[in-house]
Parts: C-alpha cells; sequence; structure tokens
C-alpha cells in the first residue's frame, strides 16, 4: 500500500511534509481513464487540488467508498458551505457574526411563486451598516465587500444575484485575529494573524498572553468543530473583540496555503510534523471517511 499526494509537485509545502514520510512508498498521483467503482493500491491520499475541480472531486469521493483514506473527507469538503455552518456553530456554541441569505434569481427558470427579492428594511433592522457582502462558498476573499449603506448594498446585490448565493453579514469590530490550524482533530496552533485579500496575510509570532483567558475556550471549539464536520486539516479564523468575545469569522479552509516564507520557522515545521503525524496514523489504521450514505 502506498501514499498519494494530489498537489503540484513544486509545492514546497508538501514536499517538506513527504520528507517525513521517508519511510512510506509515497508518489504524485496521475489519473488517466478509470473504470467504475474507481480503487487504488494508495492506503491514503492526500487531496489539496480536489476543491478546484469536479472531476478530482468525485473521484476523491469513489476512492474513499473504495477505502481509500481521504485527507480532508470529500463528502465533507463537497458539502459544507457558509449557510450549513451557522448551524454547527449554534449547536456548539460559538459566537458568529449575524448572517442574513440572500435569494439567487433564476435566470433559466420562472421562480417567482418560490423567490422574491430581498426586504431591505428586515435588513437594515437587523444587520447594521457597514457590514460585509460575500458569496456563501466564496473562497480567497473573491466578491468580498464592505458595504457602508443600503444603497450600495442593492446595487452589489443587483450586479451579482444571477451568479452568486450571497450572505449579508455583520461586521465584527475585533482588537486581535487569530488563525487557528487544527490537525487530526485535536492538534490545534493558534497563529496571529493579519488578514488580508489575495493571500497577502501575514502570521505574526506570539506568545499568547494576550488572549489567556480565551485560549482554552478557542482550542476546545476548534476541536468540536472539526470533529463534527470532519476534517482532519483545517485552518478556523477567530477574531477577539474588545470586550473579550470571541467570534468565528471563518470555519472552513480545508486547503490552506502553508508558505514557509509568511509565517515564522516554528510554527511552519509545526505544521509539516503534525501532518506528516496525521498521515502517518491514517495509514497505520483502519479508519474510514464518514460518507453520507454507510455500505455494508
Amino acid at each position: 500500500m502506498k501514499i498519494g499526494i494530489v498537489e503540484y509537485k513544486d509545492d514546497q509545502f508538501i514536499r517538506d511534509v513527504m520528507s517525513k514520510l521517508g519511510e512510506f512508498e509515497i508518489e504524485f498521483v496521475f489519473f488517466r481513464e478509470q473504470s467504475a467503482p474507481v480503487g487504488s493500491d494508495y492506503r491514503v491520499i492526500v487531496d489539496r487540488l480536489g476543491f478546484m475541480d469536479p472531476y478530482l472531486r468525485e473521484l476523491m469521493k469513489n476512492l474513499a467508498l473504495n477505502g481509500t483514506y481521504i485527507i480532508n473527507n470529500p463528502f465533507s469538503s463537497a458539502e459544507i458551505d457558509k449557510i450549513s455552518n451557522t448551524k454547527h456553530f449554534d449547536s456548539l456554541g460559538i459566537s458568529h457574526p449575524k448572517t442574513i441569505v440572500l435569494p439567487r434569481i433564476n435566470e433559466l427558470y420562472d421562480f417567482n411563486e418560490l423567490v422574491g427579492e430581498p426586504d431591505w428594511n428586515r435588513i437594515c433592522e437587523e444587520i447594521s451598516f457597514p457590514c460585509i457582502l460575500k458569496p456563501f462558498d466564496g473562497y480567497a476573499w473573491d466578491n468580498v465587500y464592505k458595504v457602508n449603506s443600503v444603497d450600495e448594498l442593492k446595487n452589489l446585490y443587483d450586479a451579482m444575484k444571477f451568479r452568486h448565493i450571497l450572505l449579508v453579514q455583520e461586521l465584527i469590530s475585533y482588537v486581535d485575529y487569530y488563525r487557528v490550524f487544527c490537525i487530526n482533530k485535536r492538534d490545534v496552533l493558534l497563529v496571529k494573524w493579519n488578514p488580508k485579500p489575495f493571500d497577502m496575510g501575514e502570521s505574526i509570532y506570539t506568545d499568547l498572553k494576550q488572549i489567556e483567558d480565551l485560549k482554552d475556550s478557542i482550542i476546545e471549539k476548534t476541536i468540536k468543530l472539526n470533529s463534527s464536520i470532519d476534517l482532519d486539516f483545517n485552518a478556523v479564523e477567530w477574531c477577539i473583540t474588545e470586550d473579550r468575545k470571541a467570534f468565528i469569522i471563518d470555519a472552513f479552509n480545508d486547503t490552506p496555503e502553508i508558505v514557509r516564507e509568511k509565517m515564522p520557522e516554528p510554527y511552519y515545521w509545526w505544521i509539516v510534523d503534525k501532518f506528516a503525524d496525521c498521515i502517518r496514523e491514517k495509514f497505520h489504521s483502519n479508519e474510514k471517511n464518514r460518507t453520507i450514505f454507510p455500505l455494508p
């Protein structure tokens, strides 16, 4: 049995992880035509590209059904979004921004009996300005806007309502922001984070003394969240308000960008080592990915 890697071959992070797994036969996966159901001689596949391509994602699902352990679970990754996340938050007692889902207007079919324009008065009452507008399945700040007025909100909605399911969210004013890495649903690293668009965010070394009162709670809730959504590798973003309340801002980044030059060395190598340990543990286990339907 082997370990397979679904990632670009020049990715330094995955190469550093592979260097920690020298006792295994490990290789980059290459696909051609496949007989269905899809099987392989891989015990574990690390999938860091399936989110970009439906063909790869469907192959990962089929491989998982045939016994290959996929990191991350392709069934979880395919089904999680910023709407369903809110139910997870409420169930786990996690504070999150107030959120309203705006209707997507279908250009192909007449759904006027089912879907109507938003009630802007209600939105103004429940969520004050400025607020955030973003797609329910957005990634890497794409189409995320800070909105300062209801007129601006209406204009943005009109421009995107045929292409996206949009969320209006409360804007949380914070004094600290953390990217919290959770690996193997138990190992947690809190990294102070300066969030910026277009992969320009910065990791900052800190001793965490300034969040000593909240650290244990954030760790506990991050572990519970990742256990609930069945992710072995995830980066969760939390912010801390002036009145010492922790809000979750982004709960789902199952393929976080890990660039050595963009974070302190101890953090980078902690992630490399813990991820390698996770892969090693899954290889030696009989564990299977959780699926949406049980097989005999």
